[in-house]
């Protein structure tokens, strides 16, 4: 892994320790893995539908969409990992950033050429938001898993016309 992104990486986890102290956490063992950005998590024997925020990965029926879903399986499937400045969405379903040994799994996904950065993450944390842009664009100049693809559509667009595999 390229040595700016991990300064990058650990810099993002000690603002992001710093800057909001009072987030809430939920730690938990990956029970499996649904997508490239989404999750079940094991916490006392509660389980959570877990959604990374500030990125969206390829569906699974979309190019590009099985390959970040293994990338998260093999990269954390069985592992301890914490949730940060989780929202809920619905009983037992929240949102947050995934950290799993002292690295961001959304930062990485992105970093990978896996996922795109989401608005939010730009305009609602600009510096925490800045890492991950950066870790977009480094994957699109280097030309890293989907953006080997020159006319690759994001997820959003993927859902709003719907796939020609639906």
């Amino acid at each position: 892994m390229n040595p700016h992104f991990r300064i990058c990486s650990l810099l993002l986890l000690l603002f992001a320790g710093s800057a909001h102290a009072a987030d809430h956490q939920l730690p938990g063992r990956v029970l499996r893995v649904i997508d490239g950005d989404s999750l079940v998590l094991d916490v006392r024997g509660s389980h959570y539908h877990v959604e990374l925020t500030d990125i969206d990965a390829p569906e699974l029926n979309q190019p590009w969409g099985q390959a970040a879903a293994d990338w998260l399986h093999q990269s954390l499937t069985g592992s301890f990992v914490v949730v940060h400045n989780s929202d809920t969405v619905e009983d037992h379903h929240i949102r947050g950033r995934l950290i799993s040994r002292n690295r961001d799994i959304g930062l990485e996904l992105l970093y990978e050429g896996l996922a795109w950065c989401t608005l939010r993450a730009v305009t609602e944390f600009p510096n925490q938001g800045r890492h991950y842009r950066e870790a977009e664009v480094e994957a699109r100049q280097a030309r890293r898993g989907l953006w080997l693809d020159e006319h690759a559509v994001p997820p959003w667009e993927w859902r709003r016309q719907g796939s020609p595999y639906d």
